[in-house]
Order: C-alpha cells, then structure tokens, then sequence
C-alpha cells in the first residue's frame, strides 16, 4: 500500500493527492480515514491518460461511475471510513481530491493494488 495523503487540511476548499500511476494494476482501491472533525463535502477519485510526471503537465478528468458511487459524499464527519474499490481502469494514472462544502478537519488516505 502508498500512503496518498497524510492529515489532509478539510478546511481548504480542496484536497488533492499527488498521481499515483496505477498501469498494470487491475483492481485498486482507496481507503480513507477522518482523523477528526466534522467536515461535509466530498470524496472523488480522477484519472489521467496523458500526465507526464517528468513535467508534471497532463490532464485530470473526474470518474464518475454508479457502482461504487462516486464521488463519496460525507455530511458532519460521517461515515468516518471510506473505501474506494476500483476495478479494471484503463488509465495509467490517478489521484484523490477532497472538495469541502463546510466544516473542518484532516483524513489520511491509502492506495493498493493487485493483478489478476
């Protein structure tokens, strides 16, 4: 497992993990813990198919799919643990943003991966 994000700020308007490059993983999955406070907003995973990490140029785009939903949304610190799963993604590369509605407090966050 990569720790993503270590006492992520929720205060700030966003929370933005660095790209983790996932080419070769057929499942991944994130998991996330609130360390403390009561924050509402949510929890989305991006992906990118061009982001060069020499350079650090590329484009994120949002996933959005039904099962599991996402983005995660969490209202007055609840649910206090998320897990992400994630399968069979085409993109070399991803990262997780925390988006605040309101309300404060700090989260951790991990990435694994498996081949099938």
């Amino acid at each position: 497992n990569y720790k993503m994000i270590t006492a992520g700020d929720m205060s700030l308007a966003t929370v933005t993990s660095s790209p983790v490059n996932i080419q070769g993983e057929d499942n991944v999955g994130i998991q996330i813990h609130l360390n403390s406070g009561t924050p509402t907003g949510s929890y989305g995973v991006e992906v990118s198919g061009n982001y060069n990490q020499n350079t650090g140029a590329g484009n994120f785009i949002a996933l959005t799919q039904t099962t599991p939903a996402i983005p995660v949304t969490i209202t007055a610190g609840s649910p206090t643990d998320v897990y992400i799963d994630l399968n069979q993604l085409s993109a070399p590369w991803i990262r997780l943003k925390y988006t605040k509605t309101s309300g404060t407090g700090s989260f951790d966050a991990w990435i694994v991966g498996k081949m099938i």
